[in-house]
């Protein structure tokens, strides 16, 4: 089966000339995928996966809803310069919408951040739960989620560095103190809170507090999808596997 790539090219709401590439699959029913081309003109497909906003595809209001294109504005420039450089009018810029349209769908900026993040941490969760097995060991369960935490991250930079963001700022601090608390209530809410609990009763894991846990298991995670992202280090299978183990490590009897 062979794909044929179309150019479309327009102007967007800043004047900017936007090219668009449409791939068409020959033999399916109609499918097409907004895709970019390379300098060799080869075909790129934007950074995504199932659950993605899809904040790195171009912005065309005619084609999607306002309020996706607010959301799709706010991750990406709170991503790129953080939730105090990001305001309401640069939001509505980058979406292609007047200032007042974004108080249509959201309150406030507070309610619109606090949106965000409900939506990317949901999608997060789910991602990271895609083939989990609640019945293999402690240390499989552990090294499946942290594996998925890498591939969310590395594949989704702009909500990553989002969800980073939040959990470090006024915003967050209390969605934070909530996770601690469901963990150490043992709810459902938190899959790798939940791993580390039933670690200690079984004595696989080492008995600390949550908090030191996720610091010991997450940190060095987050620290090198950060540095990634920002084109400091590539991270391959072989340095993705090895941190996952050196995490373990960290965190077991």
């Amino acid at each position: 089966m062979s794909n044929s790539a179309y150019k479309n090219e327009s102007l967007n709401c800043k004047g900017e000339v936007e090219k668009s590439y449409f791939v068409v699959s020959v033999g399916d029913a109609l499918t097409e995928e907004q895709v970019f081309l390379d300098g060799e003109g080869d075909l790129i497909y934007p950074k995504r996966n199932e659950h993605s906003f899809r904040v790195d595809m171009p912005m065309n209001t005619t084609q999607t809803d306002k309020r996706d294109a607010i959301i799709r504005a706010t991750v990406k420039l709170i991503s790129e310069y953080g939730f105090h450089g990001a305001p309401m009018a640069m939001v509505a810029k980058e979406a292609c919408v007047g200032a007042g349209t974004i108080y249509r769908y959201f309150k406030d900026k507070d309610h619109l951040v606090a949106e965000i993040f409900l939506g990317l941490d949901s999608e997060l969760k789910k991602t990271l739960l895609v083939e989990y097995d609640m019945t293999l060991s402690i240390r499989d369960r552990f090294l499946h989620l942290c594996l998925g935490v890498f591939r969310y991250g590395v594949t989704n930079p702009s909500e990553f560095k989002f969800i980073e963001q939040f959990y470090h700022s006024p915003y967050g601090t209390s969605l934070y103190r909530e996770k601690l608390y469901c963990c150490a209530c043992k709810t459902d809410d938190d899959p790798l809170g939940q791993v580390f609990l039933a670690g200690q009763e079984q004595r696989v894991i080492k008995d600390l507090p949550v908090a030191v846990l996720l610091a010991l298991a997450i940190g060095p995670i987050v620290f090198l999808i950060k540095d990634h992202i920002n084109g400091l280090v590539q991270l391959g299978e072989g340095t993705i596997t090895d941190t996952i183990a050196a995490c373990w490590d960290a965190v077991k009897r």
